[in-house]
């Protein structure tokens, strides 16, 4: 799956290193997480693109699974210059994130804006999808597709249908559910912002 992404999508590329270089060392995230002190959460939102990760915290991933930053940032940086980016219908990937049932994210574009970063996915929630709630590092917005959905966010619950657009802090924990007997789909649009240190994070 590795080799379709487009060549931009570098928190996808980082991610799915990370996360190649971990399983590949049988070793766990909490394992991760003691040798670095970095906190579970973060780890987890690194591998599954829901943070821009800095410098440091990529260096102290790195040494965790002694390789060298080179292999972390494998087929980083070949960004294109041009003001403009199109992926066809046929060039998306599906990508898989937390652990889930019914939960089909496929790419759409991604962009380094500063140290904020721009992800999209268009993502389907079959019928029964079911996952934990999550939290992720910046602001997310939601346009519905297609279907009905119940969005939890905190403690508050929010009915979404297909047209309905939901603007919220990815921060709070948070998440969607398919709870008809069709699928629902979304376009899910992401900005992360960049962590500065080192020190524990959590979710």
């Amino acid at each position: 799956m590795r080799k379709n992404l487009p060549a931009d999508n570098s928190l996808f590329k980082i991610g799915l290193n990370i996360r190649h270089a971990r399983r590949k060392r049988e070793l766990t995230l909490s394992d991760i997480a003691r040798r670095t002190n970095l906190s579970r959460g973060l780890l987890s939102k690194i591998e599954n693109f829901r943070t821009v990760p800095s410098l440091p915290v990529l260096s102290a991933i790195a040494r965790s699974l002694n390789i060298g930053m080179e292999n972390i940032v494998k087929n980083v940086g070949a960004e294109t210059s041009a003001p403009h980016q199109l992926v066809r219908a046929n060039r998306r990937v599906p990508v898989k994130r937390e652990k889930s049932r019914g939960f089909k994210y496929a790419t759409l574009l991604a962009r380094s804006l500063g140290n904020i970063g721009f992800e999209s996915f268009v993502l389907t929630l079959e019928p029964g999808a079911k996952r934990a709630p999550v939290s992720t590092d910046g602001d997310e917005f939601i346009f519905m597709l297609r279907g009905e959905i119940q969005f939890v966010i905190g403690k508050e619950t929010f009915r979404l249908s297909a047209g309905d657009s939901f603007y919220f802090d990815g921060h709070v924990p948070h998440v969607p559910m398919n709870l008809t007997k069709c699928p629902a789909e979304l376009l899910v649009i992401y900005l992360l912002k960049q962590h500065n240190t080192k020190g524990n994070h959590e979710d």
